[in-house]
C-alpha cells in the first residue's frame, strides 16, 4: 500500500494567519483624511466675504482673528516635557492649518489680530533666560503659524492682557517688548476711506497717573485734533466695551453671557464710564473686540444727543484650546464709497466657524474603541482560516478523504482559541494603528510645512 504522508500539526501552534480583511484600515484612513483634511476645507468653503453692495468702489477685505493665545507652560501650569510639547503642537497645528486655508481661500487684503497673541506672553519677561526663550521659542512658534512673506505685510496687531498686562498691572518689560516686536500700541490707519483706531483700552483702565494711561489718552486726543472727521471710524479694543450682564449676544454665541468680573491680569469688560467716554469721543460706526473668546454682537447706544446706535462685534478665539469648543474668525468688507463721519453703509461683517477639533479627537477615541473590540471579534469568527488541523504533505486522494473526518473533528482547545485570538487580535489592531498613523503623519506634515 502507498505510504501515509499525512501528518498532524501541533494543536498548540496555529497556521500562519494572513490578514486579508483591509476594511478597518480603509475606514480609518478615510476617517483621518476626512477629519484632518476635508472637514477644515468644508468649513472654509462654507463661509464667504460679505458684500457692502456698493457700486461706486471695490470692497477691501479684512480678516479678523482674535485670541490665538499660543498654548504654553502658563496655560495649564504644566512643566516642560512630552505632555506640554504635545499640547503645544496640537494647538499650533490647528491654527497653522486653518490660517493657511484662510489665506488660500479668502486672500484678505489686511489681517488684524485683536490681541492675546500668546497665552503667557506677559510672563516671559522675568530674567534674561526667559527673554531668550521668548525670542527663540514662543515668537518662533507664532511666526511659524502666522507670519510668512505673503502675510507679513498684511498683519496688524493690538495688544491683549496676556501680552502686556492690564490696568495697574501693565508690565513695563512686556509693554516695551510688544512694541518692539509687533509695532505700535496705540495707532490709527486707513482702509478704504475708513479710519481704523487701534486703542490700548488695557492701559486706559489704569489710573490717570499711570504713564500708560497718559500715552493712550495723548494718542486719542492727538488723533481727534488732527482728524478731519470726514471718514467713518472703526474702533479696535482688545477688551469688549461695557454691556449689561444679561445682554443678548446673538445666535452665534456658544457660552453663557459674559459678566463683568476681575481677576489676576484680567477684566472682562471695560468700565461703563470709560465706555461712554470712548464712544463719545471716537464716534465709531463699528467696534471690534476680542478677549471674550466667543461671539457677541451687541449694539451700544451712542450719546443721547446723537440718537445713534453703535454695533460691537466680539470675535471668537482662533484656538481650540481656549475655552470655546467652536472657534472662529470674522471677515470684514470695507468700501471707500462713503461720505462723512457717520456713514454706516461702507462695511459688512461676516462670521466664520472653524472645526470643533475636540469633537474630532473624541470621535477618534470612540472609533479606536470599536476597532479594538472589533479586531478580536473578527479574528475569532474567522478562526477556521488559521485553526490548526491536519497538514497534508502528499498521498492519494482516497487517503485525503479518509482523513477528512479526522480533520473536521480536530479542534483547538478552549485555552488555545483564547490565546491565539488575543495574539492575532492585537496584531490586527496594531496593523490598523500603524497604517492610520502613516496617513495621519503625512497630513500633519503637509499642514506643518
Amino acid at each position: 500500500s502507498a505510504p501515509d504522508h499525512t501528518v498532524l500539526s501541533d494543536p498548540a501552534a496555529p497556521q500562519p494567519f494572513v490578514f486579508l480583511n483591509r476594511y478597518p484600515i480603509v475606514i480609518w484612513v478615510l476617517n483621518v483624511i476626512i477629519c484632518e483634511f476635508i472637514v477644515a476645507r468644508y468649513y472654509m468653503h462654507s463661509c464667504s466675504w460679505p458684500s457692502t453692495g456698493k457700486e461706486g468702489g471695490k470692497d477691501v477685505h479684512v480678516a479678523l482673528i482674535a485670541d490665538p493665545q499660543l498654548t504654553d507652560a502658563y496655560s495649564y501650569r504644566m512643566n516642560p516635557g512630552t505632555k506640554l510639547s504635545l499640547v503645544e503642537f496640537y494647538s499650533d497645528i490647528y491654527m497653522k492649518r486653518n490660517f493657511k486655508l484662510l489665506n488660500a481661500r479668502f486672500n484678505p487684503d489686511h489681517i488684524i489680530v485683536l490681541g492675546d497673541l500668546m497665552d503667557g506672553g506677559r510672563e516671559w519677561i522675568r530674567g534674561p533666560l526667559r527673554e531668550v526663550m521668548f525670542d527663540t521659542l514662543e515668537l518662533k512658534r507664532f511666526n511659524h503659524i502666522f507670519v510668512n512673506p505673503t502675510t507679513a505685510p498684511k498683519l496688524r496687531y493690538i495688544p491683549g492682557n496676556h501680552d502686556i498686562g492690564i490696568a495697574t498691572t501693565i508690565l513695563p518689560e512686556a509693554y516695551a517688548r510688544f512694541k518692539k516686536t509687533f509695532g505700535q500700541i496705540n495707532y490709527s490707519f486707513k482702509i478704504a476711506n475708513h479710519n481704523i483706531i487701534a486703542l490700548d483700552t488695557l492701559s486706559y483702565l489704569a489710573s490717570a497717573e499711570s504713564p500708560y494711561f497718559k500715552k493712550t489718552e495723548s494718542f486719542l486726543l492727538n488723533f481727534l485734533e488732527n482728524d478731519d472727521a470726514k471718514s467713518p471710524r472703526i474702533l479696535l479694543s482688545h477688551v469688549p466695551l461695557y454691556r449689561p450682564d444679561a445682554a443678548n449676544c446673538g445666535p452665534l454665541r456658544n457660552n453663557p453671557p459674559l459678566k463683568q468680573a476681575y481677576g489676576y491680569q484680567y477684566q472682562n469688560l471695560i468700565n461703563q464710564p470709560l465706555t461712554t467716554y470712548i464712544l463719545k469721543n471716537t464716534k465709531p460706526v463699528l467696534v471690534l473686540s476680542g478677549d471674550d473668546h466667543d461671539d457677541c454682537a451687541y449694539v451700544h447706544n451712542g450719546p443721547e444727543s446723537e440718537h445713534k446706535q453703535i454695533p460691537e462685534h466680539s470675535i471668537k478665539t482662533f484656538s481650540w484650546l481656549q475655552g470655546n469648543l467652536y472657534p472662529g474668525f470674522a471677515l470684514l468688507s470695507l468700501n471707500a464709497d462713503v461720505q462723512g463721519l457717520q456713514d454706516t453703509s461702507g462695511f459688512q461683517i461676516g462670521k466664520c466657524a472653524l472645526p470643533p477639533q475636540r469633537d474630532i479627537y473624541q470621535w477618534y477615541i470612540y472609533l479606536a474603541g470599536i476597532s479594538f473590540i472589533g479586531s478580536f471579534v473578527w479574528v475569532f469568527i474567522t478562526r477556521e482560516s488559521w485553526a490548526p488541523g491536519i497538514v497534508n504533505a502528499g498521498g492519494s486522494k482516497g487517503k485525503k478523504e479518509e482523513d477528512a473526518s479526522r480533520r473536521t473533528n480536530m479542534k483547538l482547545s478552549t485555552l488555545g482559541v483564547i490565546i491565539w485570538t488575543i495574539v492575532y487580535g492585537v496584531v490586527a489592531f496594531l496593523e490598523i494603528l500603524l497604517s492610520t498613523a502613516v496617513a495621519y503623519a503625512v497630513l500633519l506634515i503637509y499642514d506643518w510645512l
